[in-house]
């Protein structure tokens, strides 16, 4: 979400002008797709479908891989602006394969869910899969939520309200309203004021941002790593974009999960690839 650049703000900007209508500013906040998706095309090993029910009485369609009977971990991966569950189920499927349990939230309004979104209704969305979560595993679950680029600024504001366990994010920025020219940023409906969500969260929080990418720039990730609390982690990682490469950042998160888990954090991670770095507090 690059302040000068992100296609978001000059759109925006426009539909402000000519509209002056929340629902206009929100299409293009959301880049939304009601067709349904076949999750078949975009996993190896196909997860099982997962029905939730929000307090609005919606019934959103996600994804769910089982782990094993006696792992309390679950981790719940939330996707970004333009996306959708089969994005969400192709990266969160390298997040499988190691006891715990993966879920994939959907958001409504997105692929073949009923409903629109707004900020408010994204979070009370990631809600209702982390009540999902504690029904499926157990209420002794210790839930992890994961989320790329705007999945990101839901997984921060749901665990701003309800209790988890640790938050990880992949290039998520640091406010919306800045993102937008022109001052037209406190017209926006949707605020998503990521710095302020942080203040809230009582888990640890790993980011983990890349370098090249063009969306979120290193100078947001380091402004919202400032206001997380502790512990928490920054991993630099060089030459990335803003889409994550699940194969080597995969193997990260999971190990920020068990490093979590057992109050290691403030040596993760263990060992980073040549180049990479990260912060800790």
């Amino acid at each position: 979400m690059r302040r000068i650049s992100w296609p978001i703000g000059g759109m925006i900007a426009a539909s402000l002008a000519l509209a002056g209508c929340a629902a206009t500013v929100r299409d293009q906040i959301y880049k939304a797709s009601a067709t349904p998706i076949d999750v078949t095309r975009y996993t190896q090993q196909p997860p099982q479908p997962l029905h939730v029910r929000t307090a609005d009485g919606l019934t959103l369609g996600g994804y769910y891989w089982p782990g094993a009977a006696d792992d309390h971990d679950v981790l719940i991966f939330f996707h970004g602006r333009g996306s959708n569950q089969g994005v969400g189920a192709r990266y969160a499927e390298h997040l499988t394969g190691k006891g715990d349990h993966v879920i994939v939230v959907s958001y409504r309004g997105f692929g073949g869910n009923p409903g629109t979104p707004t900020q408010a209704d994204l979070v009370a969305d990631g809600r209702a899969f982390v009540a999902k979560a504690r029904e499926l595993v157990g209420p002794d679950a210790h839930v992890f939520l994961v989320g790329h680029s705007l999945g990101g600024a839901v997984a921060l504001h749901v665990a701003a309200t309800t209790r988890v366990t640790g938050v990880v994010t992949l290039s998520t920025f640091d406010k919306l309203e800045e993102s937008a020219p022109g001052g037209v940023g406190a017209l926006l409906p949707d605020k998503w004021n990521n710095l302020d969500a942080a203040t809230k969260i009582h888990a640890p929080l790993v980011m983990i941002q890349g370098t090249a990418d063009d969306r979120v720039t290193m100078t947001q990730a380091t402004a919202l790593f400032g206001k997380a609390g502790h512990p928490a982690a920054l991993v630099n990682v060089p030459g990335a974009g803003h889409n994550p490469d699940m194969a080597s950042l995969g193997p990260l998160v999971s190990e920020a999960v068990a490093a979590i888990d057992s109050d290691a954090m403030a040596r993760y991670p263990t060992a980073l690839p040549a180049g990479w770095s990260v912060q800790n507090k």
